[in-house]
């Protein structure tokens, strides 16, 4: 009887809160007057590699994306898609989110020794977060080596090769002045986190236009913020659309929310980017207008900032292949940390 009072209750709070954030939106929402622009809603775009100056307005949320066409050798890039593609499809791992009708498997699956870090600690046991931070050491180690073979009668070898998300972690320590490297634990053996997995999508997805999502709410702030890499290995083959964009590029909105107001004041509409709701991506769609397009190729790097609305456009045929980390920014002189 009691517990009954309580969800009743519970649920009245709920219903409540609900009716309050939608007045509020009824009368203050809006996300034009929201929308970066100039210097803030640019993709910056450059060659082969992160220039320092770039990183700063992007951690500083002056920029909205970086496009770093060629960041791996676009071959190479092609051949690790292809072996990763194809060891996925015995072992990729899709994980399910949420939805109006419960949990359901999303588009992207994910690849390598351990499960992303916020569903090892989902469980809130013990041996899930230790069998993580194991998988980590094995998948860190394991992708620094190619098994090759020479022709079909000679024994196979294992030889280094430059991992694409090493020749990241490099490049973003020395282009930040405070450094940067993998985050650790807090407190115990102080292991380290994952530098980033494979990220599989296949075709056809869920999503044509693609799912719009952000991975934090919060508002953005030059002092902090959590961004993601993602270097592409492999991509859908371009089909013919009527849009402006190819299978399986990225798009993002420069959507500036620099307050908890602007949160609140647009909480209905901004609760649709945490869940696969087809009706509130059709709303989002409406409301954010028209994004920024980063047409991709194998081998490009992009960093962007998760708290803006972004999409992976949906494709019918082929695969898309790509590795994804994130980075956290803590302050300006502080070192950034990367985790997966």
């Amino acid at each position: 009887m009691y517990a009954s009072r309580k969800c009743a209750s519970s649920s009245r709070r709920t219903a409540a809160a609900q009716q309050l954030f939608t007045l509020i939106e009824s009368r203050y929402g809006g996300l034009a007057s929201l929308m970066d622009t100039g210097s803030r809603a640019e993709v910056i775009v450059s060659q082969s590699t992160i220039h320092s100056s770039d990183l700063q307005r992007l951690m500083t949320h002056n920029a909205t994306a970086i496009h770093v066409k060629r960041f791996y050798d676009p071959e190479t890039a092609s051949e690790l898609g292809c072996q990763l593609s194809k060891e996925a499809k015995n072992t990729a791992q899709n994980w399910r989110v949420s939805t109006p009708r419960g949990l359901e498997s999303s588009d992207v699956s994910t690849l390598g020794e351990h499960v992303p870090f916020n569903v090892a600690c989902s469980s809130g046991k013990k041996e899930d977060i230790d069998a993580y931070f194991e998988g980590v050491q094995m998948e860190l180690q394991n992708r620094r080596h190619k098994i090759i073979t020479t022709d079909p009668s000679s024994s196979s070898r294992r030889i280094p090769q430059l991992w694409p998300l090493d020749k990241f972690r490099l490049e973003l320590d020395e282009a930040w002045h405070g450094g940067a490297g993998l985050a650790r634990e807090s407190g115990g053996d102080k292991r380290p986190f994952s530098a980033g997995l494979p990220r599989i999508m296949f075709g056809p997805t869920r999503w044509n236009r693609g799912y719009i999502h952000v991975d934090e709410m919060a508002p953005l702030s030059e002092n902090e913020g959590l961004f993601s890499a993602n270097i592409y290995l492999q991509l859908p083959e371009h089909s013919s659309s009527s849009e402006n964009f190819n299978d399986g590029d990225l798009i993002i909105w420069p959507l500036g929310i620099r307050s908890r107001w602007d949160w609140y004041k647009n909480a209905i509409l901004l609760s649709g980017l945490s869940t696969q709701d087809p009706e509130s991506q059709v709303r989002l769609r409406k409301e954010l207008g028209e994004p920024q397009i980063i047409r991709l190729e194998p081998g490009d790097l992009v960093l962007l900032c998760v708290q803006r609305p972004h999409a992976a456009i949906g494709f019918d045929k082929g695969t898309r292949v790509s590795l994804q980390g994130f980075i956290q920014h803590n302050g300006i002189d502080k070192r950034l940390l990367i985790d997966s």
